[in-house]
């Protein structure tokens, strides 16, 4: 990785981390209500959210939403050997355990996993995003690699606050590009862009 990615990812992240409770709801409630007006998330019978950790966007209430019009909500639950991600539908008060990372991540129920494929709309985490749908996560590499794989039909949409939004994320050649991003004040398509 290089040294412009770690003085990008350390300098977001501080400013994350100085947000407070007050901003952090504020500011997550805006992209919730873009979100949940977006085509992707209105046609979508599946959608894979994340679960918000460290003052990351938090996309409860759009879950919620999600759970109210009977979509599938589905977790990613992290494997740290294989660097992959696997799929599990939730449902709405269901304990969640610790992950690899601390995460809270969905019980191992086989009955409740879900293959890509089924996949409608994939709602991302991430440290930066840039105007051109590339991202900088956090180092794992996870997401890529899913992306890589498993190319969609799904939308891909990145979720951030407006500081996340940068100039570029110094993308490199394996780094999977966003179908668009949803800040507290603009919804972005990386073939057209909406504000307002």
């Amino acid at each position: 990785m290089s040294e412009q990615k770690r003085k990008l990812r350390r300098r977001i992240l501080d400013m994350r981390e100085s947000l407070s409770p007050d901003e952090v709801r504020r500011e997550s409630l805006a992209v919730c209500q873009r979100l949940v007006a977006h085509p992707a998330f209105e046609g979508g019978g599946t959608i894979l959210f994340y679960y918000p950790f460290r003052k990351e966007v938090d996309i409860r209430p759009a879950m919620e939403d999600a759970w109210s019009a009977e979509k599938r909500v589905v977790l990613p639950k992290a494997d740290p050997v294989t660097k992959s991600l696997a799929f599990y539908r939730v449902e709405r008060e269901e304990p969640l355990v610790s992950g690899a990372y601390g995460i809270p991540e969905p019980l191992e129920r086989e009955s409740a996993r879900i293959s890509p494929e089924a996949i409608d709309l994939v709602v991302v985490p991430g440290v930066a995003f840039d105007e051109r749908g590339y991202r900088l996560g956090y180092g794992g590499g996870y997401y890529d690699r899913f992306f890589s794989r498993c190319p969609g039909p799904f939308h891909r949409i990145g979720v951030a606050y407006s500081f996340q939004l940068v100039s570029t994320v110094f993308p490199e050649e394996h780094d999977q590009p966003l179908d668009g991003l949803i800040t507290p004040s603009m919804t972005l398509s990386f073939r057209k862009s909406i504000s307002g």
